[in-house]
């Protein structure tokens, strides 16, 4: 049984006939029933479901970036879905006859203020350490020093992410992190931004390379 919650032009919560009701994000929202297919999914339906769960396993792991990173973007949906929106056409590579993540493409954060320039990143003097640098730049409306870095190191075989944000400020100039003893062995994907001081502006990720570990 459908109800209609502000009067006849309303919007309608449950099932009406063929329509269902509901509300998501603020929005009223009617669809259709569903009626599931009884045919067993193509081989390409099936290689378009590995890709999207990749990717959507990806940015889920990194959803604290993400959230921050396309948070402004976000009108309606998530900023992990709006993220995902954003990569899908550039996120996949094929490696022989398996779709892969393509890392280097891959974006985490999106806006105005400046990336960092001459970035860099190398395995540490210490033991299970990485070391990121950059090089300084003129402060402008969209660079100042008290910008703050985030920084990633994605462990694409164990499917699990380090995340340090807002860990240091433009003006610093590098940055040593310290590495799960767990991930040796394994190559890493960096990455790093930065947003404003404030937190209101974010800036594009980048991607600085793999490690091997």
């Amino acid at each position: 049984m459908g109800i209609l919650r502000k009067g006849l032009l309303g919007p309608v919560k449950n099932k009406t006939g063929a329509v269902i009701g509901r509300e998501h994000r603020g929005q009223n929202i009617l669809t259709g029933l569903h009626n599931p297919s009884t045919k067993p999914p193509t081989e390409k339906q099936l290689e378009e479901r590995r890709k999207f769960g990749m990717l959507n396993s990806f940015l889920s792991d990194i959803d604290k970036l993400v959230n921050v990173g396309f948070k402004r973007y976000a009108k309606i949906g998530s900023p992990v879905n709006v993220a995902y929106s954003y990569n899908a056409d550039h996120a996949f590579v094929k490696q022989g006859e398996e779709w892969q993540l393509n890392f280097p493409e891959m974006v985490y954060s999106r806006g105005h203020v400046d990336t960092p320039e001459g970035a860099n990143v190398v395995l540490g003097a210490e033991v299970h350490t990485v070391l990121f640098s950059w090089l300084a730049q003129k402060q402008t409306a969209s660079c100042q020093f008290a910008d703050q870095a985030s920084f990633l190191v994605y462990n694409a075989a164990k499917n699990k992410a380090l995340i340090l944000m807002d860990a240091t400020n433009r003006y610093a100039l590098s940055y040593q992190l310290t590495l799960p003893t767990e991930f040796a062995g394994d190559a890493l994907h960096c990455y790093m931004n930065f947003n404003s001081e404030d937190g209101k502006r974010s800036g594009d990720s980048v991607y600085l390379g793999e490690l091997l570990f």
